[in-house]
C-alpha cells in the first residue's frame, strides 16, 4: 500500500461517522505497521515534536561536556605551556571533560589577560596567571587596562619554582663572581620574553644588586633564545627551570645561580644568586589558575578540587619536581591573598628605570 493510500484511508477513517468507535479504532490499529513502514507516523512525529541539539555521547554513555578553555599569553615551551601540557590529562580525567590549551602570545601575556576578563564568567575559560602577568606589569605600566585583584576570581597557586641563570659555554665564566668581573670588563648581553617579563626582573634586579650593566635583548619565541645561547649569540639568560635543566644536563648550557632562596633540590650543586653574591636576593617563578571575575565560587571551587588533584598525582607531582619545580596547589582564598602580597613586594618596580 502507497503512502498517498495509507494517508488518505487514515484521514478517511477519522471523518466517517456511519462505523462504530469500536469498529474505527480496530482497522486504525490494523493500519498502523503499513503507515510506519510508509514513513507516513515518523513525518507526523518530526513535525510535531520540537527539534533537539544533537549530544555527543562516550563510550560510557556519558554527555560529552564542552572543553575548558586554558588560555596561555606566552608561546609554545613557555613555563605555562610546559605546566599546562604536563597536568591536562589528569586535569581532563579530574574534571570529566576536555582541555583545551590556546595559546595567545603577544604583549607579555596581556592579550590573553584581556580576552579572559571579557570572557562569561562560567566556568568555561581561564587563564594561566603568572609572575609576570599579575605581579610585574601591574607594577610597571600603570595604563595596562587590568587590575590583578580586582578582575579575576582567583582558583589556585599552582607551582612556584627557581629562574637559573644560565649561560653560554664559551662565555668563560664559570661562577657568579666571574661573571660580575666579565661584566665589567665588557658588555654582556642578556635574553628575556620582553620587558616585564620574569626573566627580564630577575636580570633587572641581579643588576640592580651586584651594580653591573647588561644589555638586554627580547625574544618573541623562547627556542629562539635558546638556540641563540646555544650558538653563542647571546650570553646569558635568567629562565625557567624546566626548559634550561634539560640544556644544562646535556652540557649545552652552564648554570651559575638560581633566583630563589634556597637551592633548588633538582641543581642541588648550584648555588643561590644570594649565596653567590653575599647580597639579598630572592625571586619565586610562579604560575597559577584564575577565571573571570564573579566566577560563582561553587564553580571555582570545582576547578580548584581538579587542579589540586592534578597536580598532587604522583607522576605529575615527580616530573615537576625532577624540574625544580614545586607543586603548591593553594586555595582560591591563599591564592588570592599571595598575588596581594606580590603585588605589595615589588612595588618598587614603578620607580626602577628599564
Amino acid at each position: 500500500m502507497g503512502c498517498l493510500s495509507v494517508t488518505a484511508l487514515f484521514f478517511w477513517l477519522l471523518e466517517e461517522n456511519s462505523m462504530s468507535r469500536h469498529t474505527r479504532r480496530h482497522i486504525v490499529t490494523k493500519m498502523l505497521p503499513a503507515m510506519i513502514m510508509s514513513g507516513f507516523w515518523p513525518s507526523i512525529s518530526r513535525s510535531s515534536t520540537p527539534s533537539m541539539p544533537d549530544s555527543t555521547t562516550t563510550e560510557s554513555g556519558n554527555t560529552t561536556a564542552a572543553p575548558l578553555r586554558v588560555l596561555i599569553g606566552f608561546s609554545r615551551h613557555s613555563a605555562s605551556d610546559d605546566l599546562l601540557r604536563a597536568i591536562e590529562p589528569e586535569l581532563a580525567a579530574a574534571l570529566g571533560r576536555p582541555v583545551a590549551i590556546e595559546l595567545k602570545p603577544g604583549d607579555l601575556g596581556i592579550k590573553a589577560v584581556k580576552e579572559t576578563i571579557s570572557s562569561r564568567p562560567d566556568g568555561d575559560t581561564i587563564l594561566v596567571a603568572t609572575f609576570g602577568t599579575h605581579a610585574i606589569n601591574p607594577n610597571i605600566r600603570p595604563d595596562l587596562g587590568y587590575d590583578p585583584v580586582r578582575d579575576f576570581s582567583p582558583i589556585c597557586l599552582a607551582t612556584r619554582s627557581p629562574l637559573v641563570l644560565g649561560t653560554r659555554l664559551s662565555l668563560g665564566a664559570t661562577d657568579v663572581k666571574e661573571l660580575i668581573h666579565l661584566a665589567s670588563q665588557r658588555e654582556l648581553s642578556y635574553g628575556s620574553s620582553g620587558v616585564g617579563s620574569a626573566p627580564y626582573l630577575a636580570a633587572l634586579l641581579f643588576q640592580k644588586t651586584t651594580g653591573v650593566k647588561m644589555v638586554h635583548r627580547p625574544y618573541a619565541d623562547t627556542r629562539k633564545l635558546y638556540e641563540d645561547l646555544e650558538s653563542g649569540a647571546l650570553d646569558l639568560s635568567f629562565n625557567n627551570a624546566a626548559s634550561m635543566l634539560p640544556l644544562v644536563r646535556a652540557g649545552k648550557l652552564r648554570a651559575l645561580a638560581v633566583t630563589t632562596s634556597q637551592r633548588c633540590a633538582a641543581l642541588p650543586e648550584v648555588p643561590t644568586v644570594a649565596e653567590a653574591t653575599n647580597k639579598a636576593y630572592a625571586l619565586d617563578n610562579w604560575l597559577g589558575l584564575v577565571a573571570p571575575r564573579n566566577t560563582p565560587m561553587p564553580v571555582v571551587m570545582t576547578l580548584n578540587r581538579a587542579i589540586v588533584k592534578a597536580l598532587n598525582a604522583p607522576k605529575i607531582k615527580a616530573a615537576l619536581a625532577m624540574n625544580g619545580i614545586e607543586v603548591v596547589a593553594s586555595t582560591p582564598d591563599e591564592f588570592s591573598e599571595y598575588i596581594a602580597e606580590e603585588m605589595a613586594k615589588w612595588g618598587w618596580l614603578g620607580n626602577a628605570q628599564t
